[in-house]
């Protein structure tokens, strides 16, 4: 649940947009992207794509992985949003926290207090309220409450908003931890490579893109594997590393295993993005497990 910002547009077919021009118009803000029951969101830094997550059922994907696949999302249709600067303080939290508590019930929590301890840590949080009459979000940062919002009042507000949730005693809580930002980020690679022309009921914005402005968002980890061995040429081996290691969940390492080897990327580039996947069910050691077995294997090749 994110909040509003000011709309572009909402809704257009994605296959219409020139993603990258587009961004280079919002400055900054949120190109949001759905297809059937998936949904993912472009985060845009001072005009270029400075970060991405996908959710598909329980699958986060986030950085260069959630961008392959939502690349493959031909029916997708999106919207456009500019953020204003408070708002934007906000994504990292929002979209790469991790879970700190889930599904945990109002029923058995004390609101006040819950919030007292949070605060007492001195981190950031996102807490998420989930009730019979709405949903809200309140996020913690330094010892204060410094944002709320709600699905009836989507723009920031009063930490009442979601107080007045909270009193109705029944509902769930889920509480995300906020990581510290790694020094060194760099911007996304181009958003959609190989956009399709965009219709007339989708012009297109003809802004630049200046990729001398780098917005410092995302990292990723370091490979030791040799970076001229192509998924393409391990395809199926790697499919059963990742069936051994996830069994029925594999299917999106999969998907990106087969976007590295249509995309002719190296094992290097596609064990990197396994580093960032998120499943629930599996602790992120399993990802920086698997992506490990991929590197061996392609160094064995």
């Amino acid at each position: 649940m994110l909040p509003t910002g000011s709309s572009l547009f909402e809704r257009l077919p994605a296959r219409a947009i020139v993603v990258d021009a587009l961004a280079a118009a919002i400055g900054n803000g949120i190109i949001t992207m759905f297809d059937d029951d998936r949904m993912g969101v472009l985060v845009v830094r001072d005009g270029d794509i400075s970060d991405a997550v996908s959710i598909d059922g329980i699958t986060r994907t986030i950085g260069e992985a959630a961008l392959a696949l939502m690349r493959r999302w031909d029916a997708a249709a999106m919207s456009a949003f500019r953020w204003t600067d408070s708002a934007m303080s906000l994504l990292d939290p929002l979209i790469r926290g991790e879970p700190c508590y889930d599904d945990l019930r109002l029923e058995w929590a004390a609101w006040p207090q819950l919030l007292d301890d949070l605060l007492a840590r001195g981190g950031t949080f996102v807490v998420e309220l989930f009730t019979p009459t709405g949903r809200g979000v309140t996020i913690l940062r330094g010892g204060e409450r410094i944002a709320t919002y709600s699905d009836s009042h989507p723009s920031l507000g009063d930490p009442e908003l979601v107080d007045v949730l909270a009193a109705g005693g029944v509902g769930s809580i889920r509480v995300l931890a906020a990581k510290a930002l790694s020094p060194g980020r760099t911007q996304l690679g181009a958003a959609f490579a190989t956009p399709v022309a965009p219709s007339a009921a989708a012009p297109v914005i003809p802004a630049p893109v200046d990729a001398s402005e780098p917005a410092p968002l995302i990292t990723l980890h370091p490979s030791q594997a040799s970076t001229t061995t192509e998924a393409r040429a391990l395809a199926p081996e790697l499919k059963l590393i990742a069936q051994g290691r996830l069994h029925r969940s594999s299917g999106p390492v999969e998907d990106i295993i087969d976007t590295a080897a249509h995309e002719r990327r190296s094992v290097a580039w596609l064990a990197a993005q396994v580093r960032l996947i998120s499943v629930r069910g599996f602790v992120a050691s399993t990802f920086e497990q698997l992506a490990d077995d991929m590197l061996e294997l392609a160094e064995r090749a």
